[in-house]
């Protein structure tokens, strides 16, 4: 699913009363103007607003390539107003809502769980996965993410607690992890991943597409793309096509 899908199922949503997960802010889509790239809005209080597309396309590309997403973090806290392109996304029937630390995420569920034009809240098994998710994965919204690959992973752990003076935490069989500075950092056992990749650091960036001559491999609930080509170690972030919603 891309983007102009997204944008067709919000068209549907025109002239609905759309009811916000933060009590008492629920909307109304008047118009989607492409020509200016606005959507216009009307408030509870019955104001009109405008806000871009491009803020919606934002919101909707960090979903895909996150376990959930906190929009006003994303949006950098930008006004009070920003609960209005979270309740745009979470009446999408493939979006539903869940809490994380006290605050409200969106996440991108794979298939349509609810009618177009309503809410709904994680089931709390799924919202636990999530979370863990949240707590263990790559999300390259809000941190920059590092990926070791070993030969030999006890010492890799070893030699970086020694240069950090942190202890990395084991997170599932040959997979250690530790927040520093800013970044995420996983260190790999090569033998644990699917497909052979060289040992090195690569650094995990997301993409618009999957790189020519690459391969999928899995990592922590996550599909990347090794890319070595001329002194360039990365690891492209891509949507699980077969998670998406058709």
């Amino acid at each position: 699913m891309n983007f102009s899908d997204v944008l067709a199922d919000i068209e549907k949503l025109k002239n609905q009363k759309l009811r916000s997960i933060r009590k008492g802010a629920d909307i109304i889509i008047n118009e989607i103007d492409r020509i200016n790239d606005r959507l216009l809005l009307t408030t509870a209080e019955g104001k009109q607003k405008s806000r871009p597309l491009s803020e919606i396309r934002m919101l909707w590309d960090r979903l895909c390539v996150s376990a959930a997403l906190h929009v006003d973090s994303a949006l950098g806290g930008s006004g009070s107003s920003r609960n209005q392109p979270e309740t745009i996304l979470a009446n999408l029937p493939y979006v539903e809502w869940l809490s994380y630390e006290g605050k409200k995420h969106i996440a991108l569920v794979g298939r349509q769980t609810h009618v177009l034009g309503t809410l709904k809240q994680m089931d709390g098994v799924e919202a636990e996965k999530t979370k863990k998710r949240l707590r263990e994965g790559i999300d390259t919204t809000s941190l920059s993410t590092i990926i070791i690959v070993a030969s030999d992973v006890r010492l890799a752990a070893a030699n970086l607690e020694s240069v950090t003076g942190l202890k990395v935490e084991p997170i599932e069989s040959g997979v250690y992890k530790k927040d520093h500075s800013g970044s995420r950092i996983f260190i790999v056992a090569q033998s644990s991943l699917q497909s052979i990749v060289e040992p090195g650091t690569y650094a995990v960036i997301n993409g618009m597409s999957i790189p020519q001559n690459s391969f999928p491999i899995q990592l922590v609930g996550q599909t990347l793309y090794p890319v070595i080509k001329g002194g360039m170690n990365i690891m492209v972030l891509q949507p699980d096509a077969a998670s998406l919603p058709l």
